[in-house]
């Protein structure tokens, strides 16, 4: 098998290449099954929805939890190589301090830790992420080219903010902070919602411009915000959320306000930032949904935070 190198690919991807023969021969890596994996556009339900475990789901939330599980055994080999290894301690760290399950023993789902671990934690200047390396190898690998499309809509995804505007049938209308872009969503977990509420959240785009689908998918539990007001949990004023961004958005070093805005909710402004927000921040849950309260830039406000703890003399 020919190895080429991919034009743009970082470091650690360009290691894992020049590497990926020798693995495969080695039988480190074993990918020959996954090169067979195939999304195909024309024939999505045949292709996705057959499968048992999928066969309930919305057809768009199969496409992308069917990825999903691939992405998962890509880089369940790939992490088998040193060169990953930054990655991988980061990964494993993160997973220690969280523990992510979902509550009541975490409030980080584990779709939300999914995403965050595979698309939004990176290494060194290039910002790479397993996503990106799997993606890269997946090209030279000849994998099917639509599964890579989704993988890279996958990578491409961030958490945001957003305010609820109202429900239609099982579709819920969202309109993005800062953005100020209007998406229409469904909801896997089922949870609809009130106007006003602000959500956060990560949203999958319709994956193919021929699919048809209408609307966008929240891929994780979402997460609702709500303001501690003395034993009363309220649904928190919009302003004071555009009014972190003003004080929050300068940290990034991004001078454009939208762009500073994606990086933020990607990368977060360390490794753990929104790990350690929804962790610090959770108040409780139902099966649908999780609610958190307070802001990243204000300990107090958040009800487990180390000062929330020592002021209340726990």
């Amino acid at each position: 098998m020919k190895i080429k190198s991919i034009p743009g690919s970082g470091p650690i991807s360009k290691k894992v290449i020049s590497s990926l023969k020798k693995s495969i021969q080695s039988k480190v890596i074993n990918i020959s099954d996954l090169k067979e994996a195939k999304i195909h556009a024309d024939n999505l339900d045949k292709t996705i929805i057959s499968e048992e475990s999928l066969s309930k789901l919305d057809p768009m939330h199969g496409i992308y939890a069917y990825a999903q599980n691939k992405m998962s055994v890509f880089v369940e080999q790939l992490a088998e190589l040193p060169m990953l290894s930054k990655l991988i301690n980061a990964y494993a760290d993160a997973e220690d301090m969280y523990m992510p399950s979902g509550p009541p023993m975490s409030p980080l789902t584990k779709s939300y830790f999914f995403s965050w671990g595979f698309f939004d934690l990176c290494a060194g200047q290039n910002k790479e992420s397993f996503g990106t390396v799997t993606i890269d190898v997946c090209k030279v690998m000849g994998v099917d080219e639509t599964l890579i499309k989704v993988f890279e809509i996958m990578q491409n995804s961030r958490m945001g903010f957003y305010v609820h505007e109202g429900v239609s049938g099982n579709c819920v209308f969202l309109r993005e902070l800062i953005t100020e872009k209007k998406i229409k969503v469904i909801v896997p977990s089922g949870y609809l919602g009130d106007r006003g509420q602000i959500w956060l959240a990560r949203i999958m785009p319709e994956p193919f411009q021929n699919s048809m689908f209408g609307y966008s998918l929240v891929f994780i539990t979402p997460y609702i915000i709500s303001e501690m007001m003395g034993d009363k949990f309220l649904y928190p004023n919009e302003k004071k959320w555009l009014a972190f961004f003003e004080r929050t958005l300068p940290k990034t070093g991004i001078k454009e306000k939208i762009p500073a805005y994606e990086s933020l909710m990607k990368y977060g402004l360390e490794k753990n930032y929104w790990n350690e927000y929804i962790f610090e921040g959770y108040i409780n849950h139902e099966e649908s949904m999780i609610i958190l309260a307070g802001f990243p830039d204000i300990p107090l406000s958040r009800p487990h935070s180390r000062e929330s703890q020592e002021e209340g003399g726990e």
